[in-house]
């Protein structure tokens, strides 16, 4: 076992252990007093981040890329709209309008993207970027007992970018941040919360949320399933929680605005509106108040709270590994938090994010996973590894599922959860000193083994736990 000297990092230590599986593999472990989710999606990287996201991103998904700004800004007046099936749907977001210019200069059309995000090998249309940074250097921000780690999924395959409305980095599952949730949850997947008393683990789904609007109604969000018949007010719809296979319904008298975040993006009369990923569509059963429509075009922000408690600093992601004190290992939990959903018409689909490989003894890869012991303490657990999406000729490196839900039970976790793993995994002391191997790879570069920093949407800001 090798133990960090001082007095708060004696909370973090590195050992190299035997996994459930037979391996060999690096461990980290690192007890935590507080968490703090800080989005670093709000605001331009450098131009030398931005340069080297672009070259990385394209390398993986073989297409050219573009910057896009943060669901908050608003489009040029005037705006611009698009056409979906006979629909037309106004865009408010500058990041819309700019991916509508992009996709047009592409040749394609709403529907064709679409249909062609659907098939098995999408085409290589440009790819719109957010904002996202490395951890490596928000490090240099750090106090002495403090250190930042990765934590959830977000927008990465092009089967997810099947809108004019999200980008590949936008982060997937809920997002709270000094109060405020950011984004809303979705699927049932297991959440790491602070509620300004405790750190929990609860797996939270858009069905938990209310919705206050820009003029202070409140509103229920539907239900898991098809919609309803009977709507008598304003019902936010998520992907899987009142659509058809991810657009809404139709329906003649029906206003409806697409959200992102906590900002609308666009809007369309007639139903028929495609489903962000990463917010909800405001679904009106005829024309709403305009003040109240001007206010969301203008960028009012919508506010989510939670239907039972609340939530000052969180993240989502899953599955949940440990329950009750005991490592799980049954497929089951992947049914029950929404790995894969049958849809209307009867094609199971996956949720983001896409080409997860659910499997508990298979997949190795780097791992990162939360624990919440007896006491109700916080830690985090990671395990160095390198996948075989790196080159053919690498072995895979690292645990699989089941290893790191036995690693977290073995430490003392009587809850615990995964987060995103793979060459998302990082762990950063102040100024940049990497705790772990990162895992990342560029593709094109694999012929002599090199390890890249995967540029980021969030990351975790932990205070270590003072000795004794």
């Amino acid at each position: 076992m090798i133990e960090m000297t001082g007095s708060s990092m004696q909370a973090i230590r590195k050992e190299n252990v035997i996994l459930a599986s037979g391996l060999q593999a690096t461990i980290a472990v690192v007890q935590v007093e507080r968490l703090h989710v800080e989005p670093f999606n709000d605001s331009p990287p450098s131009e030398a981040v931005a340069t080297i996201e672009a070259a990385l991103a394209s390398a993986r998904l073989g297409a050219l890329t573009y910057q896009v700004a943060p669901p908050e800004h608003r489009a040029a007046e005037g705006g611009s709209a698009f056409d979906l099936q006979g629909k037309t749907i106004e865009l408010w977001a500058a990041r819309s309008a700019t991916m509508a210019k992009q996709y047009e200069k592409a040749g394609v059309s709403a529907f064709e993207l679409w249909s062609d995000r659907r098939s098995t090998t999408p085409s290589k249309y440009p790819v719109p970027l957010a904002y996202t940074d490395y951890i490596r250097l928000r490090s240099a921000g750090l106090a002495k007992d403090e250190i930042y780690s990765n934590a959830s999924y977000f927008l990465f395959e092009p089967r997810e970018l099947d809108t004019f409305f999200e980008a590949y980095g936008d982060p997937v599952g809920m997002v709270a941040a000094a109060g405020v949730i950011q984004y809303p949850p979705q699927v049932p997947r297991a959440c790491l919360v602070f509620d300004g008393e405790v750190h929990a683990i609860r797996n939270l789904s858009f069905a938990d949320v209310a919705v206050t609007l820009p003029d202070g109604t409140v509103v229920l969000a539907h239900k898991a399933g098809a919609f309803g018949d009977n709507q008598t007010g304003c019902i936010p719809i998520a992907r899987y929680y009142g659509t058809n296979d991810g657009i809404t319904p139709l329906d003649e008298n029906a206003v409806e605005v697409a959200v992102v975040g906590r900002f609308a993006v666009a809007m369309s009369r007639g139903g028929g509106m495609p489903v962000p990923r990463t917010g909800c569509v405001l679904r009106f059963p005829d024309e709403p108040d305009p003040g109240l429509l001007e206010a969301l075009r203008q960028g009012q922000p919508l506010t989510y709270s939670l239907q039972n408690g609340m939530v000052v600093e969180g993240v989502q992601a899953g599955p949940r590994l440990v329950g009750s004190g005991l490592a799980l290992s049954d497929d089951e939990i992947f049914e029950k938090e929404g790995v894969f959903i049958r849809g209307v018409s009867g094609d199971l689909g996956q949720p983001s994010p896409y080409n997860w490989k659910a499997d508990w003894h298979k997949t190795r890869a780097a791992r990162l996973g939360a624990g919440i012991d007896v006491n109700g303490g916080l830690f985090l657990l990671a395990v160095e590894g390198r996948s075989t999406y790196a080159s053919h000729d690498v072995v895979a490196q690292g645990a699989t599922l089941f290893d790191i839900a036995d690693l977290l039970q073995r430490y003392g976790a009587v809850e615990g959860m995964h987060f995103d793993g793979g060459g998302s995994v990082q762990l950063f002391r102040p100024f940049g000193g990497a705790i772990l191997r990162p895992g990342n790879f560029c593709r094109g570069y694999e012929d002599v083994e090199a390890d890249y920093d995967r540029p980021l949407p969030l990351g975790l800001r932990l205070k270590l736990k003072q000795a004794g």
